[in-house]
């Protein structure tokens, strides 16, 4: 795991919870434990890599996205399948509520088109999580009751439907040495910009920018903007919600 692309401020805030959490008095009687214990990498590790989501997350985003974006991808001539990406997935709440949207914009409309998401984390221990689609019932506070009603099975453990399981694949990767294969019609990195340096939000800019068919979409974060050269390529869709579209 490169931290190099990291902000040191993120770094140090995070490196101190452990330190607060083992009782080491500094940072070299905790790098003398992480050589001594291979569970202290993996707690680092995911400290480290910020796994908050939720179902929905910004639903004002959402929003946005089925009025702004589904229209003109969905509208498209192509007969070959929409691919969607979503980048820093976690346990898989974001690629899973995209799915969601999908089958809700759609409908039982006939002729609709095949969606496939791949989603990537940095992290193999969530995307594990991830695949399983199963989640404690507090997980899913916040869900439109008719969506949880219809996309999830079971009481204390709720899991996705077939359904919505298979519309996403998971994948371990890192957004900024990863450059998939092919062309991608809409692409989510939300609230993952902020916690890397300017130098490599540049370069991830510019990722998104070659891997985008001209005319595909983008979502950041709310707090976060398009940096680099590369934001040239994009034209503002929703300003407010960050979403952009690639110049075709």
């Amino acid at each position: 795991m490169d931290l190099r692309p990291y902000k040191e401020k993120y770094l140090r805030r995070r490196v101190a919870v452990r330190l607060r959490a083992t009782g080491c008095a500094g940072l070299e009687e905790y790098v003398s434990l992480l050589k001594r214990e291979e569970d202290e990498v993996e707690r680092l590790v995911l400290c480290l890599t910020i796994h908050v989501s939720t179902f929905f997350r910004n639903p004002s985003t959402f929003q946005a996205v089925e009025t702004k974006v589904f229209p003109v991808l969905f509208a498209a001539s192509s007969s070959g399948p929409l691919r969607f990406r979503s980048v820093g997935c976690a346990r898989g709440e974001e690629p899973y509520s995209l799915a969601m949207l999908v089958r809700e914009h759609l409908g039982g409309r006939s002729g609709r088109r095949e969606v496939r998401i791949e989603a990537i984390d940095i992290d193999e221990k969530v995307l594990s999580e991830a695949r399983g689609g199963v989640y404690r019932r507090s997980r899913l506070k916040g869900l439109d009751p008719s969506l949880e009603k219809k996309y999830f099975t079971g009481n204390g453990s709720c899991r996705l439907v077939p359904e919505i399981r298979n519309m996403v694949t998971f994948r371990r990767g890192d957004v900024l040495t990863d450059l998939p294969e092919g062309t991608f019609d809409f692409v989510l990195c939300r609230n993952l910009l902020i916690y890397i340096e300017r130098e490599a939000q540049e370069k991830i800019v510019e990722n998104f920018s070659r891997v985008l068919r001209p005319g595909g979409f983008l979502a950041l974060g709310r707090t976060e903007v398009l940096v680099g050269p590369a934001r040239e390529s994009f034209e503002v869709v929703d300003a407010r919600e960050r979403i952009y579209r690639k110049a075709g």
